[in-house]
């Protein structure tokens, strides 16, 4: 819970529910390193706020006093309210941050269609504004008709010469040394300066009937059989509607839209705290506590679980000549356990333990903190996620959210690897009026996300219930080893949260060998019946993937 705090009557970023924020000398009392550390930020009082409010927000919308959930009808079956005219029409209109602005600019540049895109995520803290991408998905991003080689080229920031994961293994039964991967996240790139030239790019097309309202909150759509209408939310209070043939949401896995056509809060199971900062002055170098600037840390952990969870660190250089180096901590985590997700709390345990991640230099400073909550569904066996309903289509997070708990993958960057595979499939549905909701399923789906979700990696990063505290890191230690044995190229998939089954297949035969034990971790955190259930998702994807491969035959 929020700890009852002096307040003050200060403007912030959203309002968090309408509450006060609390005052500096709160932050300071209960959260000193936190704010020590940020002291040298020019507008450290308003980051202090703006964290407190996305977790006030959280927990408003995830902690109940007497077990029920206040749901929001984000999608209605019908008309508009009487008197509410559209005061404009679209082919398509999206609600979300840089992964709808990313979408709806192919859409708009390389297809034509006329696209609004307005502001529905919550502060995309957590990117820090720095992507990890490959190359290949540089070339998608030049190839999606929005970005020119040159701007693609001119937003790279770092070329790492790969990137690894290293488990902590003092108490573990298996030992790993750092496993190695190429081609998957090996560029630093600039997202807040794409999303800029994305957004600039749909501003240029205003006379072709796009635009870009950043100030405007999504409220809800109305779906009738010839058109949706979408409600929105501006300054003051103001609603404004707009009618369009599609509404695409790509506002992140716990959206009120993702959770009405998931039956609610089970829409997002899953929760990943992060938190860290960007930052100069870490000491320079290729040790284990030393910020190398040509190698990315997907995974790492330093210690094993406690407090019913499993702290994961993550490290990855910008620019070399600016010195900036990111760091996160993380856990993953389901949205009932009794884990403190707080990310306050998180920050000042951050801060504290930094110093044993990585050394830092007597000028080390923060350029800006980083932090959210990710989500991701509980994907099995007879739970197949729904990504569409009539002339709504989820996309990014909300549509395949497993692919927000890959390694490495954070918000619009997930999905750049489809990001002209979907633009071509909306714009064949609104060419051909095909806008029911199988239809779009069909654009919104994914093969190897839904392999890569079988295989409930992320679950397994995190302390089961009545599991031993080195079990987690033996357990991904046992998957690292086995990991280490397949190609290069399986390897990069599994970063990239992509999967081919016979690549699975492979890992979990070897890591059955290597780890016997990994049949009574399954065990510890899916049960008896859970176990059944997660064996056959992971037949059901062996045997969907066959069966797309005898279609293309």
């Amino acid at each position: 819970m929020v700890a009852t705090a002096p307040t003050k009557s200060v403007p912030t970023f959203a309002g968090a529910r309408g509450a006060l924020a609390p005052d500096l000398a709160h932050f300071r009392r209960r959260y000193p390193e936190t704010v020590a550390s940020l002291g040298a930020l020019p507008r450290r009082e308003e980051w202090l706020r703006r964290i407190w409010e996305l977790e006030t927000d959280w927990r408003a919308d995830w902690e109940t006093r007497g077990g029920a959930y206040a749901e929001e009808e984000a999608v209605v079956f019908g008309p508009p309210p009487a008197g509410r005219e559209a005061e404009a029409e679209f082919d398509a209109v999206y609600a979300g941050g840089a992964a709808a602005l990313l979408h709806a600019a192919a859409l708009a540049c390389a297809h034509g269609k006329r696209v609004l895109v307005v502001g529905g995520a919550r502060a995309e803290g957590e990117a820090g504004g720095v992507w990890n991408l490959s190359e290949d998905e540089l070339k998608e991003l030049e190839g999606a008709s929005v970005f020119t080689r040159e701007e693609v080229e001119g937003a790279v920031l770092n070329r790492y010469r790969g990137g690894f994961v290293k488990f902590h293994d003092a108490a573990s039964r298996v030992k790993a040394g750092p496993l190695w991967v190429t081609g998957a996240l090996d560029v630093a790139v600039d997202g807040e300066r794409l999303t800029a030239l994305a957004a600039g790019r749909l501003a240029r097309l205003a006379s072709k009937g796009s635009a870009v309202e950043t100030g405007l909150r999504f409220v809800r759509a109305y779906v009738e059989p010839a058109r949706v209408t979408i409600e929105t939310e501006g300054a003051g209070g103001a609603r404004r509607f707009f009618a369009a043939r599609l509404f695409v949401d790509a506002s992140g896995a716990d959206s009120p839209v993702s959770r009405q056509l998931n039956g609610g809060r089970g829409a997002a199971a899953r929760v990943r705290p992060s938190v860290g900062t960007v930052a100069r002055g870490f000491v320079r170098g290729e040790g284990s506590d030393e910020a190398d600037f040509r190698a990315g840390e997907i995974l790492v952990s330093t210690e094993d679980a406690s407090a019913h969870r499993q702290l994961l660190w993550e490290g990855f250089a910008g620019a070399p000549a600016r010195g900036d180096y990111a760091t996160r901590l993380f856990f993953h985590d389901t949205t009932d356990s009794p884990a403190d997700k707080s990310l306050l709390a998180l920050f000042e345990r951050y801060f504290a333990t930094l110093p044993t991640y990585k050394r830092r230099s007597a000028g080390w400073r923060v350029e800006r903190p980083v932090f959210g909550y990710a989500h991701a569904p509980r994907e099995g066996w007879r739970t197949r996620r729904r990504v569409a309903c009539d002339r709504v289509l989820l996309l990014g997070d909300s549509g395949l959210g497993a692919g927000a708990f890959a390694p490495g993958a954070r918000g619009a960057c997930a999905g750049v690897g489809e990001l002209r595979r979907l633009a071509r499939g909306t714009d064949a549905a609104l060419s051909s009026g095909a806008l029911d909701a199988g239809s779009l399923s069909a654009v919104g789906g994914g093969g190897t996300a839904r392999v890569a979700a079988a295989l409930g990696l992320a679950e397994f990063m995190r302390p089961a219930a009545k599991g031993a505290p080195h079990a987690v890191n033996e357990t991904l230690n046992a998957l690292a080893a086995a990991l280490g044995g397949l190609e290069e190229g399986e390897r990069r998939e599994v970063f990239r949260g992509r999967m081919t089954t016979g690549a699975l297949r492979r890992l979990l035969a070897r890591t059955a060998r290597l780890y016997p034990r990994i049949f009574e971790r399954v065990r510890e955190h899916f049960g008896a019946r859970g176990t059944l259930c997660w064996l056959a998702g992971v037949a059901e994807a062996v045997w969907s993937e066959r069966g797309r491969g005898r279609d293309k035959g």
